[in-house]
């Protein structure tokens, strides 16, 4: 698991977004940015539909084929007929949000997530609602000035348990952060 790849790769993210889209004066782009990662938190756990007690349908949604040349908010040309994992998808979305929470409030570099003896949760819908309950434990406490990187640490760790228990190999995560970055990239230069 390399994170110190991912956070630099976010922080050149977060200044192309910055340069395109400025921080305007009284603005508090960590609390959005805390919102939107609770949002993307909320996506994925729609597209495992686990919690869903009322669908007979929980099939976490990881084979979607594509065969369109536009995608939902109409750029065009994203390429031939393929098949998208909308759970890993919405994971690294979730992680892009993650990692530019921790460039405002943290140096990655002090991040030691080898310090903790963290178990997860007993099954998923527990993880996903510790986790929602940590996001707002980390905005309470920088609000409160109650912040500690320790609280941080604790909502990266559940988070990479979270995605061992969807069943994603870091090698995945990985691999589909660095396609989802490119495309936010590319949306940036798009005029998105």
């Amino acid at each position: 698991m390399n994170l110190q790849k991912l956070f630099e790769m976010q922080r050149q993210l977060d200044e192309h977004i910055e340069k395109e889209h400025p921080r305007q004066e009284g603005e508090d782009r960590l609390a959005k940015k805390i919102l939107a990662l609770m949002v993307e938190l909320g996506e994925l756990a729609n597209e495992w539909r686990g919690f869903k007690f009322w669908s007979h349908d929980q099939v976490p949604r990881t084979r979607v084929l594509v065969n369109r040349t536009t995608d939902d908010i109409g750029f065009k040309n994203i390429g031939p007929e393929h098949i998208k994992n909308p759970l890993l998808e919405e994971y690294v979305d979730c992680l892009h949000f993650l990692l530019s929470v921790g460039l405002e409030i943290t140096e990655p570099d002090m991040i030691n997530l080898k310090r903790w003896n963290l178990t997860k949760a007993d099954n998923i819908t527990e993880q996903f609602l510790w986790l929602m309950s940590d996001v707002t434990e980390l905005y309470n406490g920088l609000c409160n000035d109650g912040f500690s990187k320790f609280e941080y640490e604790l909502l990266l760790l559940r988070f990479i348990h979270l995605g061992e228990m969807l069943g994603f190999t870091w090698e995945q995560i990985e691999e589909a952060y660095m396609r989802k970055n490119a495309v936010n990239h590319e949306r940036q230069e798009m005029g998105y």
